[in-house]
């Protein structure tokens, strides 16, 4: 079951959220209506996921909330909001939501947005623990490895290495030999999807 914090300020809607989700055991849901209370759920408690209203009756708004609260530990988040107003959206943007819900909302979409929202948000931890993973492996290679490394990333054949790095081709072949079995990796685009996806481009421009 899916474990949601929900902030919101109406009652009424807060209740209706509640026992549409409740329905059939899609999830569990705490509700919170004011900063306190949100601060208090979410620092006892795991949750997969936090519906929060943009414009709260309080000392804090929805977007001040989360922008607090993924300090202390990141959770998705879908703002529930009656507004569309640029500026708004403009600050919310800075908390990286997974989506928006516009009051009044269907009760279908409110789940189908719960559910994308927490399955891109599994891909992109999967994506950025693959990521960490990539990155660590790259004390595994030499520097002149690395520099060959990115100028095969940047499109460039055996030929070009060698003139860009100043070896011959049969050295670039052995360099790309070795980073192959290092990073038991086997096609030229492997090489470059592993390059893309590590801190490497950056360090070498």
């Amino acid at each position: 079951m899916i474990e949601i914090l929900l902030i919101e300020d109406e009652f009424i809607i807060a209740k209706d959220i509640k026992v549409l989700l409740g329905k059939n055991n899609f999830a569990k849901v705490d509700y919170a209506r004011n900063y306190a209370t949100a601060l208090d759920l979410f620092v006892k408690n795991s949750y997969d996921l936090i519906i929060s209203d943009i414009n709260l009756n309080d000392k804090k708004d929805g977007i001040e909330i989360i922008a607090e609260f993924s300090k202390i530990k990141k959770v998705p988040v879908v703002y529930l909001t009656a507004y569309s107003d640029l500026d708004i959206v403009n600050r919310a943007e800075k908390t990286m939501p997974f989506a928006y819900i516009l009051k009044p909302y269907n009760n279908n979409q409110l789940k189908a947005t719960i559910n994308l929202a927490l399955l891109n948000f599994n891909k992109q931890s999967i994506a950025v623990s693959e990521n960490k993973e990539n990155t660590s492996k790259l004390q595994l290679l030499t520097i002149r490895e690395k520099e060959v490394l990115v100028t095969l990333a940047s499109g460039k054949i055996t030929k070009e290495i060698a003139e860009a790095l100043n070896i011959s081709n049969h050295t670039v072949e052995q360099h790309k030999k070795n980073i192959r079995k290092k990073l038991n990796l086997t096609t030229v685009g492997e090489l470059i999807n592993f390059t893309m996806s590590t801190q490497l481009l950056k360090l070498f421009k």
